[in-house]
């Protein structure tokens, strides 16, 4: 709603219709919660990390990859030893480290995290926000549940956006007396920290006007159905993508459980 997060470009995924990515999205976040092996589990993530780069190159797609990493050091640090059950992997005196029960969970949550997050974020990169409004009002909801949907899912890369934006403007106000902080010197880093954060939330609140312009210009809030200038494929016209994609969902039901 504040900024587009849509890439354009000529990729097969820009050409599918929105409809059809809204089901392959919903389809493969399911993939990523079904107890399978790690291998089909990583196999189905190769797949979507491999068309998300050749629909936005691998600079676009490793962004939110590098937001999440903290997350997943954090998983891979804490969740073996969550789960010491299984054949003991690494152990140092009396203590174990990791079991191959830790190990595979620390692996299904990894590969559940990336999956997701380079799921949505193609979704979002090769989606434009009305045709995802549209999508979602020709699945049966609402016209204000789709927005709240939208606004929703596009928070998140809004106030990214917004942070980035905040670290380089206190980067450009540094001069040459200042004292940059140590890597180590936790202290002076909260503080520098809890400054940019306040820059950000500042900035929140001051966009306060600015969603509502926005949501009044999509139509949020009013009585009547608003209109559409721009209408959808029929089914007919998609029968070909539709074919292709029940195939597609054939094929990996096929591989992850038969």
């Amino acid at each position: 709603m504040f900024t587009e997060t849509y890439q354009k470009g000529n990729s097969l995924l820009h050409k599918l219709d929105p409809r059809l990515k809204i089901i392959y999205l919903l389809f493969f976040s399911v993939i990523f919660f079904l107890p399978v092996s790690v291998i089909k589990y990583y196999t189905v993530f190769f797949l979507i990390f491999i068309t998300a780069v050749s629909a936005s190159g691998l600079g676009n797609v490793l962004k939110p990859v590098k937001v999440i990493t903290p997350l997943l050091i954090l998983i891979i640090l804490l969740t073996p030893l969550f789960h010491p059950e299984g054949k003991e992997l690494l152990k140092i005196g009396d203590f174990t480290l990791l079991t191959s029960s830790g190990l595979s969970e620390t692996l299904h949550l990894t590969g559940r995290f990336l999956g997701i997050t380079v799921l949505f974020f193609i979704f979002l990169r090769t989606t434009r926000i009305d045709d995802f409004i549209r999508s979602l009002r020709y699945f049966g909801l609402s016209h204000r549940i789709s927005v709240v949907i939208t606004i929703t899912v596009r928070y998140i890369p809004y106030l990214m956006s917004v942070y980035t934006n905040t670290v380089d403007a206190h980067r450009m106000r540094l001069t040459a007396d200042t004292i940059i902080p140590g890597k180590w010197n936790f202290t002076s880093r909260f503080k520098n920290l809890l400054s940019v954060l306040t820059s950000v939330m500042i900035q929140a609140v001051k966009g306060i006007p600015v969603l509502a312009m926005a949501l009044e210009t999509r139509g949020f809030g009013r009585k009547n159905i608003p209109g559409q200038l721009k209408k959808m494929k029929a089914l007919k016209d998609l029968s070909l993508e539709i074919i292709l994609s029940f195939s597609l969902f054939l094929g990996i039901v096929y591989y992850l459980f038969l």
